[in-house]
């Protein structure tokens, strides 16, 4: 079965590249690798007369505490701070954000797919593919250590957000490109002196409108919140969950030695973010390709460690994993339940009381339990709300 899974995969990403590959060499859009340009009803955003509120006044108080030590909460306290954050919006959507106006942000994180791509890889501006599968950013905001991507090489949002820009695989501008492109078009003064008070356009203002959209991305509206305002401890029944969701729940939440698989301990508070410097789940026996943080910090005890974001969301942004090797969560929770590799830096939860690789051996029921659990995660209102929307779509 993984034999015909991985022609599966090829044949399915050979096509995408082919699509690509297309449009990149014959497509009437293209004119050459930098001066390209798109119809004029992509050029100029759509956007309401009075910008959307993007302020939170409504946090549910088992979210209060995780969520508000980042610095965004201070940051909606200016006047600015909706046309900030629509700046923002409009830079994430934008292709002339990509050398050749194929690409913008949004194109490895779709709204649709909880702001993750739904493919394996992501495809760059020119057709190839990324080293890694693309990250969820509901809740980016909050990282325990204000570290950013798989491996956590950027050191806070602001630097995460132009990384990509700049990655001569998924957007390829430089620094110079990025300015003038944004100069060059009529309605991103009006946004930055809104924004900033000043028509003045740079860099650090590009990153901070585009890191505020990114903290506006803040999933509060899921089922499991809905159903968590009726009881005082996530640990306690939830009268609006139904019994399997309840058993998907208690699993989670209750340590591997009281009966539970203990997710809690690496996807971390009601937010469920990672771990503050990553951790290895044991998907490969030792660390051949990908070194995930080893790689940046030359730290062997980091080596095939990588910081997941959170699991809101989680069921509509698959492939899972850094290398999108699982394609539905029942094969991430049969990975748990039998699959663990004793990796020498595997983490300290998924190891038993002899060092060795956990074995949970969910039943059937119990794995249906679990993903009927992180079903409950899921925010229509990122998924679907037109303030996250891209405005350059009709």
């Amino acid at each position: 079965m993984k034999f015909l899974a991985d022609i599966i995969f090829v044949k399915h990403q050979f096509y995408r590249l082919a699509i690509v590959t297309l449009i990149l060499t014959t497509g009437p859009l293209i004119k050459s690798a930098g001066a390209a340009e798109l119809p004029t009803q992509y050029q100029t955003p759509k956007l309401p007369a009075r910008p959307f509120d993007y302020k939170i006044t409504a946090l549910p108080d088992h979210l209060k505490g995780p969520l508000t030590g980042d610095n965004f909460a201070g940051a909606q306290i200016s006047p600015r701070y909706n046309h900030l954050v629509t700046l923002g919006r409009v830079l994430f959507y934008d292709k002339a954000l990509s050398r050749n106006n194929l690409v913008s942000c949004s194109s490895c994180h779709k709204q649709d797919n909880g702001f993750d791509d739904n493919s394996r890889f992501s495809i760059g501006f020119t057709g190839k593919i990324t080293a890694r599968n693309s990250m969820g950013l509901t809740n980016a905001a909050f990282s325990h250590n204000g570290r950013y991507f798989w491996d956590e090489r950027a050191i806070s949002l602001e630097a995460q957000v132009m990384m990509p820009i700049f990655d001569p695989v998924e957007m390829g501008l430089n620094k110079t490109d990025l300015l003038t492109r944004i100069r060059q078009k009529p309605y991103y003064l009006d946004l930055f002196k809104q924004a900033f008070g000043d028509r003045i356009i740079s860099e650090q203002k590009v990153a901070t409108a585009l890191a505020g959209f990114l903290r506006a991305l803040v999933s509060f509206n899921t089922f499991y919140d809905k159903a968590r305002v009726a009881v005082s401890s996530p640990e306690e029944t939830f009268p609006a969950f139904s019994s399997q969701q309840n058993l998907g729940k208690y699993i989670f939440f209750t340590p591997a030695d009281s009966g539970g698989a203990g997710c809690i301990s690496c996807h971390t508070t009601e937010n469920f973010i990672s771990l503050p410097a990553g951790a290895n789940n044991g998907l490969n026996i030792i660390t051949v390709d990908d070194q995930g943080t080893g790689e940046k910090n030359a730290n062997a005890d980091d080596l095939g460690k990588f910081r997941p974001p959170s699991l809101r969301n989680i069921a509509i942004r698959a492939p899972y994993m850094h290398d999108g090797r699982f394609e539905t969560l029942a094969q991430v929770i049969d990975h748990y339940s039998t699959a663990i590799k004793p990796h020498p830096n595997l983490g300290g939860a998924l190891k038993d009381e002899t060092g060795n690789p956990r074995r949970f051996n969910f039943t059937g029921a119990e794995k249906k339990a679990l993903v009927a659990f992180l079903q409950t995660l899921n925010d229509p209102q990122i998924r679907y709300h037109e303030k996250y929307s891209d405005p350059f779509n009709d």
